[in-house]
Order: C-alpha cells, then structure tokens, then sequence
C-alpha cells in the first residue's frame, strides 16, 4: 500500500479497532457495579465517560502510526479476509511486544523473573488481538474500496497496475 491510499486505509483502522476495544470497556465501565475493580472503588457511571473523552484520542493517535508502520509491510490486499497477512501482523506485533518485554526486564534486572512477564504478556497480547484483527480488516476494506472508486472513475487497476480497457466494471 502506498501513498494516500495507505493513509486512509490507517486512519481507518485505527478508527475502528480503538472503538473495538473503547466501546465495549466504556459500557462495561457505565453497567458494572460490582467489586471486581477494587482499584476503581468509585462507582459513577462518569468513568465510561472518562475513558471515552481522555483516553480516546491517545490511542487513536497511537494506532495510527502502529497501523501506518503495519499496513506499510505488508503486502497490497486482494480480497478483505486475508488470513497469511493477519498471520503476519500477528507475528510483527507479537515479536515486538515481547522482545519489549524482555528489553524492560533486561534493564530493570529481573530477568530472572521472565517466565511470569512472559506468561502475562501473553494474556496482553491475547487481549490486542480483536483490535489489531478489526483494524487490519478495515484498513483491507478501505484500501479495496478506494481502489475500486480509482477503477470506475479512471478505468485504473491499482491492484495490477495496469489500464484495464476491456472491463466495464470494477473486478471487485
């Protein structure tokens, strides 16, 4: 993916993959009113409103650019659901995430205390996943519907980059 096309298709992952994981936190934060949070003892139901009004922007920010780096090393899509290129995504954040892990560990001195990071990290990168597959989803989604608007206005396949004067309609 390159140029505008790429910026649109990461503005709208990380669109959709922080109100993946906002939303449903938010409500959570509004509806529950038990016991579970005890860091969180204040029981209003503000918080939902907090988290949506100040947490929000920093991570869209932040997805932002982690989708920009992603969708910019992985391949251009053909088809919405491609299972190797969330394989890929995967593996890239997931290498990241712990070798991050280790690095912190390695300067702190606990190294020897890696097993139980290693153990909660996992657990954090099991969480990231339905935001990072939602937000690799919708920027597929994006980058094919923009190219077919580039296909039926200018007759311009940007998927084979290529004039495509046979065709009346987009392949898509």
């Amino acid at each position: 993916m390159r140029s505008w096309v790429l910026l649109l298709s990461a503005i709208s992952a990380s669109l959709a993959s922080v109100f993946s994981l906002v939303l449903p936190f938010g409500l959570f934060l509004h509806l529950y009113h038990g016991s579970l949070l005890v860091s969180a003892s204040e029981r209003v139901s503000s918080r939902a409103i907090e988290v949506l009004l100040y947490l929000t922007p920093f991570l869209i920010l932040f997805a932002f650019f982690v989708f920009l780096i992603i969708l910019s090393g992985l391949k251009a899509p053909k088809k919405v659901f491609e299972i190797k290129q969330i394989f890929k995504a995967i593996v890239i954040v997931g290498l990241s995430w712990f070798s991050f892990i280790f690095l912190i560990q390695f300067l702190d001195g606990a190294v020897h205390n890696f097993a139980e990071s290693l153990f909660f990290g996992m657990i954090a990168l099991l969480l990231m996943l339905l935001p990072l597959i939602v937000g690799i989803v919708s920027g597929n989604m994006m980058y094919l519907i923009v190219n077919k608007r580039l296909f039926d206005r200018f007759g311009y396949n940007k998927l084979n980059g290529n004039k495509m004067n046979k065709l009346k309609h987009s392949p898509l």
